[in-house]
């Protein structure tokens, strides 16, 4: 992944407390233009990012992850703006992310990243940091009675 991915995201907590200090959404609009905050399509970018650095092709993590062949391209293409966290879940776990790169992922995607407090999250974070598959995590989900990523 290329520094400027990084050095956005790092300023995206300068950012949060940046705009804490505007009154109204107008006078954020003057400083910031439209070109510096992200579109619907930077969750297709970033997920081709991460295709290309762990050499993963789409339909082959789309299906990995249970999900339509055409899915994880189509997010890329920017034909599908608002996958579910569940499937992005599943596209990370079905690629090898680092917890660090789900996290961004859902962000993203409009959802919430995983949270430590939330007992369904904790195993799934846990999926990731010991590096199980979908399939691990999801019957690990089932054993302690949530509901897993892939529907039934």
């Amino acid at each position: 992944m290329g520094k400027e991915f990084f050095f956005t995201n790092n300023m995206t907590l300068k950012l949060e407390y940046v705009i804490n200090q505007y009154d109204t959404l107008e006078d954020f609009e003057k400083d910031f233009p439209p070109e510096f905050l992200n579109d619907d399509k930077h969750i297709g970018n970033y997920l081709n990012e991460l295709l290309q650095k762990y050499k993963k092709k789409a339909s082959a993590v789309s299906e990995d992850a249970m999900l339509a062949t055409s899915y994880v391209g189509n997010i890329i293409k920017g034909r599908k703006c608002n996958p579910s966290r569940n499937a992005l879940i599943s596209i990370c776990l079905a690629i090898g992310t680092e917890l660090e790169e789900v996290q961004y992922l859902l962000k993203y995607g409009g959802q919430a990243p995983l949270y430590v407090r939330r007992k369904r999250d904790v195993v799934i974070w846990f999926g990731f940091m010991k590096k199980k598959t979908l399939d691990e995590v999801d019957e690990d989900l089932k054993k302690r009675n949530y509901r897993p990523l892939v529907k039934e």
